[in-house]
């Protein structure tokens, strides 16, 4: 594969790319299961850890049914996502942006189109863009549904890019699955390489000083 196009797009992830709210996530989820036995609270916690970047929806879905073995019925998981909404949504508005983000942002949004693509729903999403001041950056935002696949799928034919004129940055392996599904570049964000959800081969980054460096290597 020929490197990216000089006007290459640039995807980003929001949770763990542009704000650092991954970790403040994965506790709103886990906070909803604290009344549960011991074992099945540190199952829940090691789930969340593994499955980043999917649908809210899909991670209940799974912790009701496999971890807690009870239905997941969708009244059921209408409460939860309302429930984690409610959690979350103030703590969001408060949560620091990840190192380096909003210079690269800054730099790089009249040189390059940029877009957002989170497991989010969609309007929930771009109510928190907004109210952090970020919309401005991004040529288009795009939250759930669809999945990740799908989305980067449906923004490229929206927008006319081709894979290898279109870079992912993510710091899940869903979001890495999404690129690779569709053919495009990837980025991974990983404050620890040690731990790393990515493949050995994959070009990471700790935070979003060292993408310039990055991309430059793609």
């Amino acid at each position: 594969m020929t490197g990216p196009s000089p006007h290459y797009a640039l995807v980003f992830d929001f949770d763990g790319v542009v704000l650092d709210s991954a970790t403040l996530k994965r506790q709103a989820f886990a906070d909803l299961y604290t009344d549960a036995p011991e074992s099945q609270y540190r199952a829940v916690c090691a789930y969340l850890g593994r499955k980043g970047g999917q649908p809210r929806e899909v991670k209940f879905r799974h912790i009701e049914a496999h971890i807690l073995g009870r239905p997941a019925n969708e009244e059921r998981i209408r409460e939860l996502c309302a429930r984690f909404k409610s959690s979350v949504e103030q703590r969001l508005l408060h949560a620091p942006a990840i190192p380096g983000a909003l210079e690269f942002l800054s730099r790089w949004a009249t040189e390059r189109p940029l877009y957002l693509l989170s497991a989010t729903p969609e309007a929930e999403l771009r109510g928190i863009v907004a109210q952090r001041g970020l919309a401005h950056f991004f040529q288009e935002v795009v939250g759930s549904p669809p999945d990740k696949v799908t989305g980067l799928r449906n923004l490229m034919a929206r927008w006319g890019y081709a894979a290898n004129e279109t870079v992912m940055i993510g710091d899940s392996y869903n979001d890495y699955r999404a690129a690779r599904s569709n053919g495009t570049r990837f980025v991974g964000v990983t404050a620890d390489p040690e731990v790393s959800p990515f493949p050995d081969e994959t070009i990471t980054v700790r935070d979003l000083h060292g993408l310039e460096a990055a991309l430059a290597q793609l």
